[in-house]
């Protein structure tokens, strides 16, 4: 995934002028001392740029410096406050936490605050933060199964290199997903790890039948997976009155033509 940034729009615009009316400070996060001011919707933030100096310096510099020469510098006041669109004021008050938890030793939130954290730092080019939250996540693996990581890591944007040891542990395992798992995961996501696990198990992509088990060995489980009658081939008759079937498997035979005094005609 690539790096997103925040946006920001230059203050005297119709829109941004609309906005500064109606702003309302973060009753947390408007920090007296602050020196960067971050706009969610109509919610100013006031936070300390060293940590986004001490651990992201060149997204840092790329998100103050002006858009124009001569131009002040933006997110150093309430009217250049540096506008966020990829995250919610929760999503940004979990992220914030991360620097002003109060409790130095403890970091204890559910595994969805944590991805949610993730995904924050590795947009926004924090790595030590991303880390520590790839950290926190594996640590709560146990709390979710591992179809459901799966899903959560997609939800929340999470990097998509972190997926790899997941789906192929859910190739690896000796059970394929569950009815469950594969409406989580949708058909599509399915049918690509049932391919993987396929080739995974055969030489060369193909994998044959056990020795001694004919097609028609298959039906019953046929019947069963996909819900359908089970089929023997002893009701299945051609026209004479002969068994469709050979060994309990169908025969495909040629159409048979009839002439005018309705007689067959040609070889049989």
């Amino acid at each position: 995934m690539g790096k997103s940034t925040p946006t920001t729009k230059k203050a005297g615009s119709p829109d941004t002028d609309v906005k500064m009316k109606c702003l309302e400070h973060h009753p947390q996060y408007y920090l007296v001392g602050g020196d960067l001011f971050l706009l969610i919707g109509t919610t100013i933030f006031r936070i300390h740029s060293y940590f986004f100096k001490r651990e992201a310096k060149n997204f840092y510099t790329k998100l103050i410096d002006p858009a124009f020469i001569g131009d002040e510098k933006r997110g150093t006041t309430e009217d250049t406050a540096i506008i966020i669109e990829t995250a919610t004021v929760e999503e940004f008050e979990h992220f914030l936490w991360v620097f002003y938890n109060p409790r130095y030793d403890v970091y204890e939130a559910d595994i969805r605050v944590w991805f949610t954290i993730l995904r924050l730092a590795h947009e926004w080019d924090f790595p030590e933060v991303t880390r520590f939250a790839l950290r926190e996540v594996k640590r709560r693996e146990n709390e979710i199964g591992l179809v459901e990581r799966i899903v959560l890591y997609q939800t929340y944007h999470a990097p998509a290199e972190f997926l790899v040891p997941l789906f192929a542990e859910l190739c690896a395992r000796p059970t394929s997903p569950t009815d469950e798992e594969t409406h989580l995961l949708g058909f599509e996501q399915t049918v690509k790890i049932y391919r993987a696990r396929e080739r995974l198990r055969s030489s060369g992509g193909v994998s044959p039948l056990p020795p001694g088990t004919s097609e028609a060995d298959t039906y019953p489980t046929i019947s069963t997976i996909l819900g359908l009658p089970q089929y023997t081939g002893r009701n299945v008759l051609d026209q004479d009155g002969d068994a469709n079937t050979m060994n309990g498997a169908p025969i495909v035979r040629a159409p048979v033509k009839k002439n005018n005094n309705g007689r067959t005609s040609g070889k049989t």
